[in-house]
């Protein structure tokens, strides 16, 4: 856990954090991906998009195809969510504060489930060069699960309520000026998948 927290200070720390609004990153915020992340309790494909409004709101989308891992295993579905960042030009990069939300299904044979989770979070991008860029971030997730399920016969209600907090690495290499591929890692509790790893393939537009 020690990469994420010396990461997130040096970005936070970075010269300049006061640099002017007028100075424009070069970073791209208008993309679309389709990729595969996996955790102890959840893998499956994704659909996300992403797209900056002016100069410095960052609206995301994203929809998750699911099936259960170990104590999911047979459960299948999927998640969708939204997020909603404003960012500000950190010396050589842009530190965006953001909230996000998302809600699953899931089914399986023995009964049914729900999900929500939503928070707030804080994430630093910036390019090494026209080819490399990296990004770290943090978020403070708050997840509600509800379960219904059939045991011997008879119905059985569950429900469970955890607060997580996220850190997460990625790298992207552009492969062209707009299509591109990244790798990802978020550090999380179990009450939260565990730890997940991702794929994914965009195009920026």
């Amino acid at each position: 856990m020690k990469l994420p927290y010396l990461l997130l200070i040096a970005a936070a720390a970075t010269p300049a954090f006061a640099q002017t609004a007028s100075a424009k990153s070069r970073l791209s915020y208008d993309r679309v991906a389709v990729g595969y992340s996996s955790n102890d309790s959840l893998k499956g494909y994704e659909l996300t998009a992403s797209a900056l409004v002016g100069s410095n709101v960052i609206v995301t989308g994203a929809y998750q195809d699911v099936d259960g891992k170990g104590t999911l295993s047979g459960f299948g579905g999927r998640i969708t969510g939204f997020g909603l960042a404003y960012k500000f030009n950190v010396g050589p990069g842009d530190l965006a504060l953001g909230y996000q939300y998302a809600q699953g299904q899931f089914g399986a044979s023995t009964g049914i489930a729900v999900a929500e989770l939503k928070g707030f979070g804080l994430n630093y991008r910036q390019a090494i060069n026209d080819t490399l860029e990296f990004s770290v971030g943090y978020a403070r997730l708050s997840t509600e699960l509800g379960a219904l399920a059939v045991v011997g016969g008879n119905i059985q209600l569950g429900a469970a309520s955890e607060t997580s907090n996220v850190f997460d690495v990625a790298v992207r290499v552009n492969v062209t000026k707009n299509l591109n591929a990244e790798l990802s890692y978020a550090f999380q509790n179990k009450n939260a998948g565990s730890n997940t790893i991702g794929l994914s393939v965009g195009y920026n537009f």
